[in-house]
């Protein structure tokens, strides 16, 4: 498992560092914020993690359920055949999904194909663009990010064509969102025994997190049922290059 301490993965140590492995999974962010991605097999990955790989730019040209925009976008449209954009490994964000038996994986970064430049809908692109203006002007840009939001039980058994698929997307099929029966009751905000009722689940999000190295800073109830605020580590967010 990948830790602070590992090295600084580099096109000259990558395939050492990956020698036991056979697959890497790879992913980048959407207009959405959305993850998308693939697992590829380690040799297809090794031989592209410098010049990248060919990804279909119709990512930045449809939404969360893969419906293209009304009105679709110069970078993504069906005249150009939504061609694809350079998609490029960024070794620096490697990372071992707990999870997931701590297959390797790897954020990317989306490039003009003629220009090789950041594509303008690219989120980790504009970041990125953003930044260097910054520095260029004397500055260091620092984020951290503190997110609230509704937790919820999982219902009881709906049956869904995916095996092993999630019983709350079977469940808003065809029951309004406000029946989802929420992990904690009442309002509680920075309670420290509620989430002992559900302690596994608490606990494994905060551990897991740590061993992703997407360390959790502050983990607690928020005033509402089911809510909770998770607070990122400001020191990993901003000495690492997981943006």
């Amino acid at each position: 498992m990948s830790s602070p301490a590992d090295p600084e993965v580099t096109a000259e140590n990558v395939a050492e560092i990956l020698k036991n492995d056979t697959k890497v999974k790879v992913a980048g962010v959407d207009v959405d914020g959305i993850l998308r991605g693939k697992l590829m097999k380690k040799d297809k990955f090794l031989s592209i993690i410098t010049e990248g790989f060919g990804f279909c730019s119709v990512i930045f040209g449809w939404d969360q359920h893969d419906a293209t925009y009304y009105k679709e976008l110069a970078i993504s449209n069906k005249e150009n055949g939504y061609r694809d954009l350079v998609a490029v490994p960024d070794l620096r964000s490697f990372r071992r999904i707990p999870w997931e038996n701590n297959v390797p994986f790897f954020l990317i970064s989306f490039l003009d194909p003629d220009t090789r430049e950041p594509v303008c809908a690219c989120p980790r692109g504009l970041i990125k663009t953003a930044a260097a203006k910054a520095e260029a002007a004397g500055y260091r840009a620092m984020a951290g990010a503190e997110y609230e939001f509704y937790q919820f039980r999982t219902p009881g058994n709906h049956a869904s064509p995916e095996q092993g698929a999630s019983a709350t997307a079977a469940f808003l099929q065809s029951n309004p969102v406000d029946a989802l029966p929420p992990v904690t009751e009442g309002m509680f905000g920075y309670s420290i025994t509620r989430p002992l009722h559900n302690q596994d689940y608490y606990y494994g999000i905060f551990d897991a997190c740590e061993q992703f190295r997407c360390d959790i800073e502050g983990w607690h109830t928020e005033s509402g049922p089911g809510v909770y605020e998770a607070v990122s580590d400001m020191e990993k967010v901003n000495g690492s290059h997981w943006d």
